[in-house]
Order: C-alpha cells, then sequence, then structure tokens
C-alpha cells in the first residue's frame, strides 16, 4: 500500500481513478463500485464511519516522501 495514496489506479473497466479520501473511503463501503485492475474483488467489512477515516489516514500515512 506505499504510495497508493494520491496515485492514479487502473480499473477494471479501463478507467483510471485518484486514490484519494474519497475513491479509498467508496472502496472500502463498496469493493465493487470501481474494480481494479488484474486484482480480485476485496472483501466486503462492515466498518463504521470512525473505522473507514482510520484506514483511510493509515493509507495516508505510507505515502512515499518525494
Amino acid at each position: 500500500m506505499s504510495g497508493l495514496y494520491g496515485s492514479e489506479v487502473g480499473l477494471a473497466d479501463g478507467s483510471t481513478v485518484i486514490a484519494d479520501e474519497a475513491y479509498l473511503t467508496e472502496s472500502i463501503r463498496d469493493p465493487s463500485a470501481k474494480q481494479v485492475a488484474r486484482y480480485g474483488l476485496m472483501p466486503a467489512y462492515s466498518l463504521n464511519d470512525a473505522e473507514i477515516q482510520a484506514v483511510v489516514e493509515f493509507i495516508r500515512s505510507l505515502q512515499v516522501a518525494p
């Protein structure tokens, strides 16, 4: 996951998206909404808003320094 936050992600439908807070939040809530190319479907978890925010913040903290 290092370097994921803010990066461009290729999706299975051929489009791309930036892995920002909105995308990560949506993907955690509904893993089938925007499936990443070359990866299987992420399992669904029942997390509350605070837990989702904590996961997103953790992913953001893994940023590679410029």
